[in-house]
C-alpha cells in the first residue's frame, strides 16, 4: 500500500496557517480483516485431529484457533500460529471436537481481527472393536401416505455406542439398505402409491459392526385419491369440547394451498386455546386460517388443527365444515 502524503492546510487558533501532512494508505480501526477460509479436517485418529483452512488475503500477524473439546463448554483458545494449518493431539478417541478459526492483524496495519470461519465438526476415530450392537426391536410404521411412511423400532446397544440405524428393503430376496438416521426413527420417502414393501433395520457402531436385522415389516402405502379430504372430529365433554380437523392430500399431483376451513359457529361459544391454525368468527361462521407451516400441502401430505372450546348449555357443537383451497372447495366428514 503507498504511503503518499496529502497536504492540507489547518487553521490555528492565531489564525496563521500551517501544513499538514496526513499518511494515506492504512485501513481504517474498525476494518476488520477477511476471514480465512472454513477449516477442513485432512487427518483424524483415534488421539489427533489436523485441518487446514485458505489464508485471509489481509496483513496477517497470526491465526487464532479455537475449540470446544467439552459439548456445551464455550470457545476457548487452543493455539496461535503462523501457519495456515493445525494438529491438535492427545485427544480422546471417539469424541467430538469443534473449531474454528480466527485472523489476527498484523501491528500497526490498522485491521482488526476477522469473524470467526465457520465451525468444523470433528469426531475422533474410535479404538478398535469388533462386537456388534443387539438387535434393534420390531419395526412399525405410522403415519403412512402414497408417498411416504414413518418407521419406528426399539434401540439397540453396544459396548460403546450406536452410530446409526438403517432401514433396509427386501427387493428380490434381497436386502438393501435404504434410509438411515441416529435415532430409532428412520422417515421412508419416495414411496409409490397402493405397493407394499417389506422393510427391516440394522444398528451400526462406530467402528461399522452391524447389528442382527430386526424383525421384518410388510406394510402397504395408501391408494391415490382423485381429491383432497377434510376430516373433523368433535369431542364433548359437559360444556366444553375439542374440535380436532385432519386435511390429507392423497392426490398425485394436486396442491392444496391458500386453504381455509369454515363452518357453523353457533353464538356464545367461545375458544379458549387452539393449535396450528387461527380461528376467527364473523357472526355464526368460524374460520380457521392454518399457521404458515401448513399452508401448502402437496401430494401425500397432511395438515391437522384443532381447537378447544366453550359452549352455552344446550348449544349445539359445531357443524356444516368445509375445506375452501385453491384445489376448489371439499365438504368434510364429521366423525
Amino acid at each position: 500500500m503507498s504511503l503518499l502524503t496529502l497536504r492540507r492546510l489547518a487553521v490555528l487558533a492565531t489564525g496563521a496557517l500551517v501544513a499538514v501532512s496526513v499518511a494515506a494508505g492504512t485501513a481504517h480501526a474498525a476494518t476488520p480483516l477477511a476471514t480465512p477460509g472454513t477449516p477442513v479436517a485432512t487427518s483424524i485418529t483415534t488421539t489427533s485431529v489436523r485441518f487446514s483452512w485458505a489464508p485471509s488475503p489481509g496483513p496477517v500477524s497470526a491465526y487464532t484457533v479455537q475449540t470446544i473439546d467439552v459439548v456445551g463448554s464455550p470457545w476457548r483458545d487452543l493455539a496461535s500460529t503462523s501457519a495456515t494449518a493445525y494438529t491438535h493431539a492427545n485427544l480422546v478417541p471417539d469424541s467430538v471436537y469443534e473449531y474454528r478459526v480466527i485472523a489476527t492483524p498484523a501491528a500497526g496495519s490498522g485491521y482488526t481481527a476477522s469473524d470467526p470461519t465457520p465451525l468444523l465438526w470433528v469426531r475422533t476415530a474410535p479404538l478398535p472393536d469388533s462386537v456388534p450392537p443387539t438387535k434393534p426391536g420390531p419395526p412399525s410404521v405410522f403415519p403412512v401416505s402414497t408417498i411416504s411412511a414413518t418407521l419406528t423400532f426399539g434401540f439397540s446397544t453396544d459396548n460403546n455406542r450406536v452410530d446409526a440405524y438403517w432401514a433396509q428393503r427386501l427387493v428380490n430376496g434381497v436386502w438393501t439398505d435404504w434410509a438411515t438416521n441416529n435415532i430409532t426413527t428412520v422417515y421412508l420417502r419416495g414411496l409409490t402409491p397402493n405397493t407394499s414393501y417389506t422393510v427391516a433395520v440394522v444398528a451400526v457402531d462406530a467402528n461399522g459392526n452391524r447389528s442382527p436385522r430386526s424383525d421384518p415389516l410388510t406394510f402397504t402405502t395408501r391408494a391415490a385419491q382423485p381429491a383432497p379430504t377434510c376430516r373433523a372430529q368433535l369431542l364433548a365433554f359437559g360444556q366444553q369440547y375439542q374440535a380436532s380437523i385432519t386435511i390429507e392430500n392423497m392426490t398425485v399431483a394436486t396442491i392444496v394451498e391458500n386453504w381455509t376451513v369454515t363452518f357453523t359457529f353457533p353464538a356464545g361459544q367461545t375458544i379458549g386455546y387452539s393449535f396450528n391454525a387461527t380461528t376467527t368468527r364473523n357472526g355464526t361462521i368460524g374460520t380457521s386460517t392454518p399457521a404458515w407451516y401448513l399452508a401448502r400441502v402437496g401430494p401425500g401430505g397432511t395438515a391437522s388443527f384443532g381447537f378447544m372450546a366453550t359452549r352455552p348449555a344446550g348449544s349445539p357443537l359445531p357443524s356444516e365444515f368445509s375445506l375452501n383451497s385453491s384445489a376448489g372447495t371439499f365438504t368434510c366428514t364429521i366423525g
